[in-house]
């Protein structure tokens, strides 16, 4: 027996898959960092791209805003915020002149982790941190996008002489890739604004990876840019999490630097056409809701062959994540679909479209009632589901993938 060990949730599950069954295990490339996450962030910070330094910028202004992304991992949040406010230090800027937004628009509250790791150094005391989600007040129009999205996002934001926004850069269902200006939407937009841009994905056939013509990530982009954003620090981070480089500035010219780096780092060889696959959303950062943790399905499918079970690792711990996962779980055409839309319908097409072609298996804390409906068997322990899979067929070619959020396997 192999004992492949997954992210589940904040801790790890482990599965048991007989050596001559194994075909690979899928995983994002190591990276060995010798500089620590502050200093990259620190440098990049001192050396903008196409944008004034925040020293600069701050010489004739006192308030500050700084927005982070809420899927950001706590060290790496805690680490940019200790870059900005010890760039800052010399122009005498005081805790009360800072004010800190973590942007929750894909999720229902902050991540324990991420508030713990923002309240603890004595570098953030007397700072205000707020939290915002998607169906809370306290928004303020900027106007509409050239596609008609109406954003509304968070006042506080908005409130600031200087906003900095502070975003991830990694694979996204809808966008293509994400960074720091979808800190605006979707992460600090009000529910209307998220579904209304989300929606432009039944217009386009939008995947990981791909931007070129990718309506959602045009009208992303172009919320940003309403938004006024004075400087962004796009995060480049591996499969993992953990930071590869940064880069700070303009929002256009910082974003394209970051993308660049990238290149194809999330691709990652395997044998194809697998009778199972267990693949692993990623743990908490990506599998506390289904809504957020079922696009892992997408990437593992494309190495599984027609008929073969697909097994989910995904905690779902606040649930469905999506109203739309719900009342819309019954409904299979595409057009219906986009006729009835709402947040969460681009989610129930992926499942009934991937369930007609594998057996779909989710290992979750979600309630049975909510998850089969969509066409997906719940189990409750990863080695029970690999058990049952191996009953139902012949075949048993198993593919274990441990980050399916970040990491695209493809067959060579």
């Amino acid at each position: 027996m192999v004992e492949c060990w997954l992210p589940y949730g904040r801790t790890e599950v482990h599965v048991s898959v007989p050596l001559r069954n194994l075909i690979g295990m899928v995983e994002p490339k190591e990276t060995q960092m010798d500089t620590s996450p502050r200093k990259i962030i620190t440098e990049s910070l001192q050396n903008p791209i196409g944008s004034p330094s925040l020293e600069e910028i701050m010489r004739r202004r006192r308030k500050i805003v700084v927005g982070l992304d809420g899927t950001l991992q706590p060290t790496l949040a805690s680490s940019a915020l200790s870059s900005i406010l010890e760039v800052l230090q010399p122009r005498d800027i005081k805790g009360e002149d800072v004010t800190v937004v973590i942007g929750n628009g894909l999720r229902e509250r902050s991540s324990p982790d991420l508030l713990n790791a923002l309240q603890g150094p004595q570098i953030f005391q007397n700072i205000r941190i707020f939290e915002h989600s998607r169906d809370a007040g306290n928004l303020r129009s900027i106007g509409k996008t050239s596609k008609g999205t109406e954003v509304e996002i968070n006042r506080a934001f908005l409130e600031a002489t200087t906003r900095i926004a502070v975003g991830e850069v990694r694979l996204d269902p809808f966008t293509g890739m994400r960074g720091a200006h979808n800190l605006i939407l979707p992460a600090l937009s009000g529910a209307s604004s998220i579904e209304k841009s989300r929606g432009l994905s039944f217009k386009s056939d939008t995947s990981p990876e791909v931007m070129a013509e990718n309506p959602v990530y045009d009208d992303g982009l172009e919320a940003a840019k309403m938004a006024e954003i004075e400087l962004s620090v796009n995060l480049v981070t591996d499969g993992m999490g953990d930071l590869l480089s940064a880069h700070s500035g303009e929002l256009e010219r910082s974003w394209e630097g970051a993308v660049a780096e990238v290149g194809e780092s999330h691709r990652v060889e395997t044998e194809g056409n697998a009778d199972v696959v267990v693949v692993s959303a990623g743990g908490s950062r990506f599998d506390y809701d289904l809504y957020n943790s079922i696009w892992a399905l997408r990437n593992a499918a494309s190495v599984a062959r027609r008929g073969a079970t697909i097994i989910l690792l995904a905690e779902c711990s606040e649930g469905l994540g999506a109203d739309g996962l719900e009342t819309l779980s019954q409904v299979d055409a595409l057009p219906e679909l986009r006729r009835r839309y709402m947040l969460g319908a681009k989610a129930v097409h992926l499942i009934k479209t991937l369930s007609k072609q594998s057996d779909l298996v989710i290992v979750s804390a979600i309630p049975s009632y909510l998850a089969e409906p969509l066409g997906l068997t719940v189990e409750r322990m990863a080695n029970e589901a690999l058990s049952r899979a191996y009953e139902r067929r012949r075949g048993r070619r198993t593919l274990v993938v441990t980050h399916g959020c970040t990491t695209i396997p493809y067959a060579v």
